[in-house]
């Protein structure tokens, strides 16, 4: 049996389906390699018929994130990470309340793990900190590359804050961080200049130990980009 699994409303049984299992395989409760229960089991646990069980199934298969071994079952994939990125990156795309959503729950979690930072980094945390933005600033028109530096900064500073926990909820979400950064990039050629700006001021923060600043200038900081990406979402929208 898997932990965790709740009937699903009628309303929408396949999506409820699919939405539970991103999530187990998002939070590390179904790895790469792992067996799905049979169709049956899958069936009793969220309490619907085989037909919603099947469609979720081809859907999840369909993006990469399970594969099916004849005679042997289903499992996710080695690379279901990649298929996951997708799937979450669909959903919040194309459904404005789960951004609105992510916004307020990235701008909550990473203006504490920045406040947190502030008084807890080490020489060395500042130092990854700073080859991050400098990474970012060398990237260029290379978007890639651009994204992992900005990706390296966030998650330095919220190993430097010293909590697991928290660090472990940011690893979890990073497939929407990076969906973040990579619209609001492509919001406006400026964006990425801007950015580094912001990320400069951050450092400064957690250089000077004062939390307050750097709490703030995160939070700054993500509202910034949190208004790109919805001025992109709703020009895609009206188009």
């Amino acid at each position: 049996m898997l932990p965790q699994l709740k009937p699903v409303p009628r309303a929408s049984l396949s999506d409820g389906i699919v939405e539970q299992i991103t999530a187990l395989i998002a939070g590390g409760s179904l790895k790469p390699g792992d067996r799905m229960p049979s169709e049956k089991e899958l069936c009793r646990q969220f309490n619907v018929g085989r037909t919603s069980v099947r469609e979720a199934l081809r859907s999840l298969s369909a993006l990469g994130v399970l594969e099916s071994h004849a005679g042997d079952g289903t499992f996710v994939s080695a690379n279901g990470g990649a298929g996951l990125e997708r799937t979450l990156r669909f959903a919040v795309l194309l459904d404005a309340t789960q951004i609105e959503a992510l916004v307020e729950a990235r701008v909550t979690l990473e203006t504490q793990l920045a406040g947190f930072a502030a008084r807890r980094r080490t020489r060395a945390d500042l130092a990854v900190i700073g080859e991050a933005i400098e990474g970012m600033r060398l990237a260029g028109h290379d978007a890639e590359a651009y994204l992992a530096s900005d990706l390296q900064f966030h998650l330095a500073i919220a190993r430097a804050a010293g909590n697991p926990i928290l660090l472990t909820m940011l690893d979890t979400t990073r497939g929407y961080l990076q969906t973040w950064i990579r619209e609001t990039l492509a919001s406006s050629k400026r964006r990425a200049a801007v950015s580094i700006t912001e990320h400069r001021r951050i450092l400064a923060a957690l250089e000077a130990r004062d939390d307050a600043a750097a709490s703030e200038a995160m939070q700054a900081h993500l509202l910034s980009s949190s208004s790109a990406l919805r001025r992109r979402m709703k020009n895609s929208a009206a188009r």
